[in-house]
């Protein structure tokens, strides 16, 4: 470069790309591949601070940060000739924009209402239109836009002051236009689709940015939001019936997906109390709730694991709400615990670790509450407490179904999901053996009788020369653990079956003639 140009200092080179990407936005508007490469470039120098400090100072960049409408750069426009898909770039495009500007923003609240004047007037259009009912097909392209720019917008802001400015830019004004847009244009994933990811990002405690002040009712105020927004999408999507094999996932199945993301970042953000919303009879929290389980009894089992957005969305909720939430867990009517029980033994077999792991970890959690409410069935209490009553509740529903969780059919015992972790541990590759280790012992504990016939049928299996080696295996997987689930007798069960596995996976192969069978006691 400093042969053919004359570019002689770093600065100098920066200054030559910075104009070259402002250029191609310019001129190049209607060209997708150009700008999807140069803005793509443009989000690769943002990245790192040095580099942003001097960008900064440079004049290309200078006039990107005080012109970013659609008349300096026409790829921000809602023109016919742009398509819908083409409107993705304006993410990144905003967020590289708002990593320069977060260099030099600090507090200053009146340089960001400058930096969004674009998107005010936007919005404020967006508002007139409604109210008057005409021009509907720009208001979703814009709309649409907007929903896109926002979110890269979002994204860049990782701290509590930056965050709070944009929260506070957005509510109570124009999350509700949003929300408008959800009711009225929700058969429409191009449009839903872009808003329903605006709000994930929203619910995202990224570098714990949605900390607010303690006389900050913010959190709950974006909770509330989000739960109208996703009971809204909810109901509007349940109302589209059945649909074909090729229009299921884009048309409902994506958007259920984005929804459960954002519900999830919510119960795992720690920036709300949802204990205030019974306290002071506010039914947003129920009624997201309920918005969930209906979108999940539409969904079959296979899609579930088929679609792995979905399941990769679905199951890390399912471990918060088993975490967090069992009381929740325990009032669902008989065939919807049964839905969510049979989902974690399919998911369980997945080759996917996020869905399996977190299927283990959803499984403890239950395992666990179970197990602790039996430990206090001898005791009487000296007064009825209401999680005494929600374990009473959810120990007589598996007492009157013992047709759960086995991974083919319906057809097996509770605790039957103990085969379906042992096969995992003694025959195949788990690449998840601390996950798994987590629920086995407290099954285990649960139902010991079945655990005998799983070793049974594994040792009388095998030939006689290697049944004692096999019932010396079990023996020393249990050695030293008690009759508890405390952290400690965990970790040494945990300890135990990594060596369980590796003197099994030994002594199955010692004379190289292995059959590998499975540990399903009912086939």
């Amino acid at each position: 470069m400093s042969e053919v140009l004359g570019i002689t200092d770093d600065n100098h080179v920066l200054e030559t790309f910075m104009t070259k990407i402002v250029t191609n936005l310019k001129y190049w508007g209607r060209c997708e591949p150009v700008i999807s490469r140069t803005l793509q470039f443009l989000n690769d120098l943002s990245v790192g601070y040095i580099l942003l400090k001097k960008l900064v100072k440079i004049d290309a960049v200078k006039f990107m940060l005080k012109n970013h409408t659609s008349e300096h750069f026409p790829f921000l426009g809602i023109s016919d000739s742009y398509s819908l898909s083409d409107f993705r770039c304006r993410t990144t495009f905003y967020t590289a924009l708002t990593r320069l500007l977060m260099v030099d923003l600090g507090e200053d609240e009146d340089e960001f209402e400058n930096f969004m004047l674009p998107l005010t007037v936007s919005f404020e259009t967006v508002l007139q239109i409604f109210n008057n009912n005409f021009k509907q097909e720009d208001v979703k392209r814009m709309l649409i836009g907007l929903a896109r720019d926002l979110r890269g917008i979002a994204f860049a802001l990782n701290t509590k002051t930056s965050y709070a400015m944009l929260f506070d830019w957005m509510y109570p004004t124009y999350l509700p236009v949003l929300q408008k847009a959800i009711e009225r244009w929700y058969g429409e994933p191009a449009c839903t689709t872009p808003i329903l990811k605006l709000m994930a990002e929203l619910m995202q405690n990224r570098s714990q940015r949605l900390n607010f002040d303690v006389s900050s009712p913010n959190g709950i105020l974006l909770f509330r939001e989000a739960s109208k927004m996703i009971c809204t999408y909810g109901n509007q999507i349940l109302s589209l019936g059945s649909l074909s094999k090729d229009q299921i996932y884009p048309m409902k199945l994506k958007g259920i997906s984005i929804c459960y993301s954002a519900l999830k970042s919510a119960l795992c953000g720690n920036y709300v109390s949802f204990g205030v919303f019974k306290l002071y009879g506010d039914n947003h929290f129920d009624n997201v709730l309920q918005a969930f389980v209906k979108m999940l009894l539409s969904v079959s089992h296979s899609d579930l694991l088929q679609y792995r957005k979905l399941s990769q969305s679905y199951y890390p909720l399912l471990e918060c709400l088993t975490q967090d939430h069992m009381s929740f867990i325990t009032n669902l009517e008989p065939p919807v615990l049964l839905y969510v029980l049979t989902s974690i033994s399919e998911g369980l077999t997945t080759l996917d670790t996020i869905v399996s792991s977190s299927c283990c970890t959803s499984l403890d959690y239950i395992v666990t509450y179970l197990f602790k409410h039996i430990a206090k069935e001898g005791k009487k209490p000296l007064r009825s407490r209401e999680a005494t009553q929600a374990g009473q509740r959810l120990l007589h529903f598996m007492q009157q179904n013992p047709d759960v969780l086995q991974q083919q059919e319906i057809k097996q015992e509770a605790f039957e999901m103990m085969s379906v972790l042992m096969n995992t541990i003694v025959f195949e590759d788990c690449r998840n053996q601390w996950s798994v280790s987590r629920p086995l012992l407290g099954l285990i504990l649960l139902n010991e009788k079945y655990f005998s016939e799983l070793r049974a049928s594994l040792i009388n299996s095998q030939s006689l020369r290697k049944q004692e080696v096999l019932a010396q295996c079990f023996r020393n997987l249990m050695e030293g653990v008690e009759q508890n689930l405390s952290i400690k007798n965990r970790d040494r069960f945990t300890q135990n079956l990594s060596v369980f596995r590796r003197d099994v996976a030994e002594a199955l192969r010692s004379d190289g003639n292995t059959e590998l069978c499975n540990l399903d006691m009912m086939s």
